[in-house]
């Protein structure tokens, strides 16, 4: 499990491995994608519009590290897979990371639109997803879920036993 863009320059100090995987949201997924897109803003095409992540710098799901901020809802598992509590299928992934999205969401210029476009002109990948798999009940329901727990299941190669594959 780590963090980050660059593997060789990573700082896991903030990640506490041995904390088990809470699931704040019914389900999670596991994903892989075509390039390392963890530290990256996820956005959701709607209609004529994008929904954007109602995160802010005091929301559960950020946690402030060394002056930067981060998703803490997102975990690396083995074979460059994803865990994550706040993602679909049909999400584009910004070239923004977390600390920047909130940071540029606490400027006075975003409640005026700026921020919005920055980010929409921001999407460097609409087809993300190489693996896509939603939790069923019999896992997502399973009372303390470790990051373990989930690399297991990937090495023995049964992830669509608990799991149902979308990509």
């Amino acid at each position: 499990m780590g963090a980050g863009c660059k593997k060789d320059k990573e700082d896991l100090s903030y990640l506490d491995e041995k904390t088990p995987f809470v699931v704040s949201e019914p389900g999670f997924v596991i994903y892989k994608t075509k390039n390392d897109y963890f530290f990256n803003v996820p956005i959701r095409p709607y209609e004529n519009t994008y929904q954007t992540p109602e995160l802010t710098e005091i929301s559960s799901k950020i946690i402030l590290y060394q002056g930067s901020y981060y998703f803490n809802e997102r975990y690396r598992l083995t074979d460059n897979y994803i865990a994550s509590t706040w993602i679909a299928s049909d999400f584009y992934f910004t070239s923004l990371s977390f600390d920047e999205y909130i940071k540029e969401k606490l400027s006075p210029l975003y409640n005026e639109g700026v921020a919005n476009t920055k980010v929409i002109d921001s999407i460097i990948d609409k087809d993300p997803f190489t693996e896509f798999y939603y939790s069923k009940e019999s896992f997502s329901g399973k009372a303390d879920i470790t990051i373990d727990d989930i690399n297991q299941v990937i090495k023995g190669k049964k992830l669509e036993q608990y799991f149902i594959r979308i990509k």
